[in-house]
């Protein structure tokens, strides 16, 4: 009788727990023409447990249309959408979420955001991966205006819903290269073009991996005396050379790539390793011939030392 009992309150704890986990969809969302520069998306909150909602956005009712437009917090009930393009029809939709999962969707509603784009900028075009190495990704694109104030870069990591605004460039620059990336993930990138009167259209959107780093080494399993960073061999080099560096004791380690004014081009590690001595090729077949900087830091030791790239 008592297991019974016990297996009884488990079924009603449990069956309580999925009841409570239920996330219920928003409603009655609806899509508002505020003024030229931004459409303001709105919907009733249903849900008690939610962590926020997301808005997705699509150009036509295709299913494979839709992407992630973004995000807001708990109980709000408003997103206002920037990037659009005038007289141009966009159709909105939006989800509740948690950490147990998300709802069903909105309903849908479509509005057209009507204006005078006759001073907008052109929307650049083939947006394309011209560079990848273990920590950055180089894109470029073709330049369709001749209004522009600059290009925005948005860049989406493997894994997130949204499109985050990382950076802009100056006008007719159509090139961006992205450092500090992690090795072996996927990047997702678009751009758009602006000036003051609006933003273009985004571009098409491409994806790059960035290449394994699989060229670290352990040199010995002999502890090191010290702290140590060594001219890297050879030098003058082209296009790869070695770089070696000792622990004494368990570090968190960064090593960077600096160019010639000392802007970071490249990070080469960023992790805890053991006390030991290792090594680290680095591949330099994506960059010019110029004089480089490679520097050392962990809690107790920086080093900086000087090698050269000759094509």
């Amino acid at each position: 009788m008592k297991n019974f009992l016990l297996i009884t309150i488990v079924l009603i704890l449990s069956f309580n727990y999925s009841v409570a986990q239920t996330i219920n969809a928003p409603t009655e969302l609806e899509a508002q023409n505020e003024n030229p520069f931004y459409i303001k998306v709105k919907w009733n909150d249903n849900s008690n447990n939610e962590n926020g909602f997301y808005v997705e956005r699509a150009t036509s009712l295709d299913t494979a249309n839709w992407e992630v437009l973004g995000g807001v917090g708990q109980n709000v009930r408003t997103f206002n959408d920037y990037w659009i393009t005038l007289n141009k029809r966009y159709f909105y939709r939006a989800y509740a979420y948690n950490e147990s999962g998300r709802s069903d969707y909105s309903n849908i509603d479509t509005i057209i955001a009507v204006g005078d784009t006759a001073n907008f900028p052109g929307a650049p075009s083939e947006l394309r991966i011209t560079n990848i190495t273990m920590t950055s990704i180089t894109i470029n694109w073709n330049d369709n205006s001749n209004n522009e104030a600059g290009f925005i870069i948005a860049r989406r990591r493997q894994g997130e819903v949204q499109f985050e605004y990382i950076d802009t460039v100056q006008t007719d620059v159509l090139t961006y290269q992205e450092v500090g990336l992690t090795p072996d993930n996927i990047y997702f990138y678009k751009v758009c073009s602006y000036n003051l009167a609006g933003t273009s259209d985004f571009t098409n959107t491409v994806s790059g991996t960035t290449k394994s780093n699989t060229i670290l080494v352990n040199n010995s399993s002999a502890l090191s005396d010290g702290y140590f960073l060594s001219n890297n061999f050879p030098n003058p080099f082209n296009p790869a050379t070695t770089i070696k560096f000792g622990l004494p004791s368990k570090a968190y380690v960064t090593i960077k790539i600096y160019n010639a004014a000392g802007k970071e081009v490249e990070s080469l590690i960023n992790s805890y390793f053991n006390p030991g001595i290792y090594s680290i090729v680095w591949n330099a077949s994506g960059f010019p011939s110029s004089a480089y900087f490679y520097k050392i830091e962990t809690e107790n030791f920086t080093e900086v030392k000087k090698m050269i790239l000759t094509k």
